[in-house]
């Protein structure tokens, strides 16, 4: 079965090491789409940006998820903090629940996000 999965070019890898985390967003087939990407333990991690407590964005200004000391992934709206490793929440109103990952893939130094 054909998948209809398309690459999406975000930046390049350089860009996501210096700003350690990146927001993105695009409509695809009339939905938008909004994503965060961090960069830790020299790996890329990217999932929606959407907290599932109550669906709201993640970041509190644009680009910035992690909390002061850019340990955890920290809810705008009401502080949950979530690991940035697998995305699970371990402290707030959504405690086990974890953040949707979105695959990514680096080619040639160049982040893509596969949707």
């Amino acid at each position: 079965m054909k998948s209809n999965k398309k690459k999406y070019r975000i930046c390049e890898l350089v860009e996501l090491q210096l700003a350690t985390s990146y927001g993105w967003e695009k409509t695809i087939d009339g939905c938008l789409v909004q994503c965060l990407l961090i960069y830790h333990e020299h790996e890329v991690v990217s999932y929606l940006n959407r907290c599932p407590h109550t669906g709201v964005n993640l970041d509190w200004i644009p680009h910035q998820f992690l909390d002061s000391q850019s340990e955890f992934i920290q809810c705008a709206m009401h502080g949950a903090l979530f690991t940035i490793g697998n995305g699970v929440c371990i402290h707030g109103p959504c405690v086990g629940d974890r953040l949707q990952t979105i695959e990514n893939e680096i080619i040639d130094n160049t982040i893509y996000l596969i949707l």
